[in-house]
């Protein structure tokens, strides 16, 4: 009994060890914050480099494992050409954007990642009542591309740190706990956890207040300067605000924000909008019924 109290012990000591190191690292983890961009203006799109465009390779091998590509349907060039659209009013080159649309019916979601890579899923066309409407959707993730929110986190250093000795923790204990048994390389291992359980995964992100907020005024300013009307983004959320059918068909697309919420974002990017145009901008709220 004794030596298995003196083996016990250490195990126990480990343990706790663990635990306490993480659940410091959940509190101070946090990650570095780029300068809030300038109201009123849309920031210029970067090319895609080799190892964005490897990554994206990945993603896209990833997903089409749950679903098929669509490269030829009249969708997908609807799709292609709302892009280039929105890309030409975002003063970008068209050419430095990719869109992918997954037949997928049953999902109704839009998202962007690093490399200005824009996937699709087809049950958004049965849930927008227009062009104006699916347009603004796209304007959102595009906005959010320019203003590189889909690029990688970074943490602190002090975060980073933690990390690593979180990691180096956590193999000591698993490998003692197993007797050996599993040896666990912990190389990255709680950053990635922390980088799921806090929805910083690129295809989960979630965004901060800043960003939704910058991602608002860049997508309206994105669809005034197009041929499509920045009121439709504003008509799809109200219309999801009012009918509870649509809202459980976005809960996915709609995120950490409701859609009232995301109404009072947009209509809050209107009114500063508004405020640096005369009484003609095409950015005035409209009275949608």
């Amino acid at each position: 009994m004794m030596q298995y109290d003196c083996m016990h012990k250490p195990k126990q000591q480990l343990q706790r060890l663990a635990v306490i190191i993480l659940g410091l690292n959940l509190l101070i983890a946090c990650t570095i914050q780029p300068a809030r961009i300038p109201s009123g203006s849309i920031p210029i799109a970067a090319s895609p480099g080799i190892f964005e465009d490897e990554h994206v390779d990945e993603v896209i091998n990833d997903l089409s494992e749950d679903h098929a590509l669509d490269d030829s349907s009249l969708h997908y060039y609807e799709l292609l050409d709302m892009i280039t659209r929105l890309a030409v009013a975002a003063g970008s080159n068209p050419d430095d954007w990719r869109v992918y649309l997954f037949d997928a019916p049953d999902i109704v979601d839009v998202r962007a990642i690093q490399g200005n890579t824009i996937f699709v899923w087809s049950g958004i066309f049965d849930a927008v009542d227009s062009q104006d409407e699916f347009a603004g959707l796209l304007a959102c993730e595009i906005a959010h591309g320019l203003a590189r929110h889909t690029d990688p986190v970074e943490f602190n250093l002090g975060s980073e740190l933690l990390f690593g000795v979180t990691d180096i923790t956590a193999s000591i204990g698993i490998m003692l706990l197993t007797q050996g048994v599993v040896a666990v390389s912990g190389v990255g291992m709680t950053r990635w956890l922390y980088v799921e359980a806090a929805d910083l995964d690129e295809l989960d992100r979630v965004y901060d207040e800043q960003q939704i907020e910058e991602m608002a005024e860049i997508a309206l300013l994105i669809l005034a300067s197009s041929d499509y009307a920045p009121e439709g983004l504003l008509h799809f959320w109200r219309r999801a605000e009012s009918d509870p059918e649509l809202r459980a068909r976005l809960q996915r697309l709609s995120r950490n924000l409701s859609p009232g919420e995301r109404v009072a974002v947009l209509e809050a990017a209107m009114a500063v909008l508004q405020a640096g145009h005369n009484e003609t901008s095409t950015l005035a709220v409209s009275r949608i019924p």
